[in-house]
């Protein structure tokens, strides 16, 4: 699937709504969505199209029981200024679409999988597993920046891959009965037919622009310590998450290798 789609038409309603003032949130947005956007380009520009980080997940003779944590994903489409507009009904698709790949790689490899269960032990376990989702998006993140990044490599690491959600992850095997969490992170965008003619014109006058993008990371972490025990991280210029094939494509490139 190509990374360019024609922009989508809105209601009046909503094409009068976004016409008016941005207000503080949307300002926030915008400005989070701009510093994405900059280590979008700058991962792109510097990385291969997938890399992989050992050690990889430890095999016994017991079939690991792995918890698939909330997907945190987000697709949208790339404006003609480069802004990223989030696409609800693309997301959707792509939970669905990662969700049932998720199962059938794991069928293919003998591991068990368990959906996250989010009314699944006490109020205070459910907020701590709602909470680890985002602290692996932290986490994921600094991976991407100091890990793979030499120049920024921090010497408290000594060159090692040493990095953990912390002990509150046991909520997550006392309310699952597993051994490891899996965690997935990706953001996903598209040029509109705006954005297309926006690179078009800068290829002409001989400026490089960014089209759209996939970036993502997914860990497997051991739910006993909450060391991260397996990391990929997934950055290019191409992938979908739209279709189940394509979708099927983006996971086993991220998680594969994890299920070995």
């Amino acid at each position: 699937m190509g990374r360019h789609d024609e922009p989508r038409i809105v209601a009046a309603g909503a094409a009068s709504h976004a016409m008016k003032a941005p207000t503080l949130r949307a300002t926030g947005h915008l400005l989070r969505s701009a510093l994405v956007a900059a280590l979008v380009v700058s991962l792109v520009a510097c990385a291969p199209a997938i890399q992989r980080q050992t050690p990889q997940l430890q095999r016994t003779e017991h079939i690991p029981r792995i918890v698939v944590m909330p997907i945190d994903v987000e697709l949208s489409q790339l404006t003609a200024g480069g802004m990223s507009e989030p696409n609800a009904e693309w997301t959707e698709a792509a939970l669905k679409h990662m969700r049932a790949a998720l199962e059938a790689e794991a069928q293919a490899r003998n591991v068990a999988l368990v959906d996250f269960n989010p009314e699944g032990g006490s109020a205070e376990d459910r907020e701590t597993s709602a909470d680890l989702v985002k602290l692996h998006r932290a986490v994921g993140s600094s991976i991407l920046v100091y890990h793979y990044t030499p120049e920024l490599a921090l010497p408290s690491k000594q060159g090692k891959f040493d990095w953990s959600l912390g002990p509150a992850v046991q909520a997550i095997a006392k309310s699952h009965d597993a051994d490891y969490a899996l965690f997935l992170f990706v953001r996903d965008s598209y040029a509109t037919a705006g954005r297309v003619a926006v690179i078009v014109v800068g290829a002409l006058l001989g400026v490089g622009l960014p089209g759209g993008s996939q970036v993502g990371f997914a860990s497997v972490v051991d739910l006993k310590t909450g060391d991260i025990v397996w990391f990929n991280r997934l950055v290019r210029p191409s992938g979908d998450l739209r279709t189940p094939e394509a979708a099927a494509e983006t996971v086993k490139a991220l998680v594969s290798d994890a299920m070995q």
